[in-house]
């Protein structure tokens, strides 16, 4: 019988990659920055409470609110000139980025037998 591979230590495997690059540790590294002021902390909150808005009237397909929009650009671009925020999210894009592209990969390999 051919040797088998185990997708259980492929998983673990994949883990540790992922945790051993250099995107999860800065994103590890910007979100601890973040999580040691409570100031950006709120200005982030608001942001994402202010998008989470955006996003439920999209889903419930109305318009976006123009007034809503226009916050969430002014509270980004307050929050970017900080250099501490403007790395967190950056660092969160690119750990979001690798994230869906090894799910997507994942992904592709499991629908093929689904076809």
């Amino acid at each position: 019988m051919a040797d088998l591979i185990n997708p259980y230590d492929k998983a673990h495997e994949l883990a540790r990659a992922i945790t051993g690059h250099e995107v999860y540790k800065r994103y590890v590294a910007a979100k601890a920055g973040v999580e040691n002021n409570p100031e950006y902390q709120k200005m982030i909150v608001r942001i994402r409470s202010r998008q989470m808005e955006m996003n439920r009237a999209q889903i419930l397909g109305q318009e976006a609110d123009a007034a809503v929009i226009s916050d969430i650009s002014r509270l980004l671009a307050e929050a970017n000139q900080i250099k501490e925020i403007e790395e967190f999210f950056s660092a969160e894009s690119s750990f979001i980025q690798m994230f869906n592209d090894v799910l997507g990969i994942i992904q592709k390999a499991v629908e093929v037998g689904f076809k």
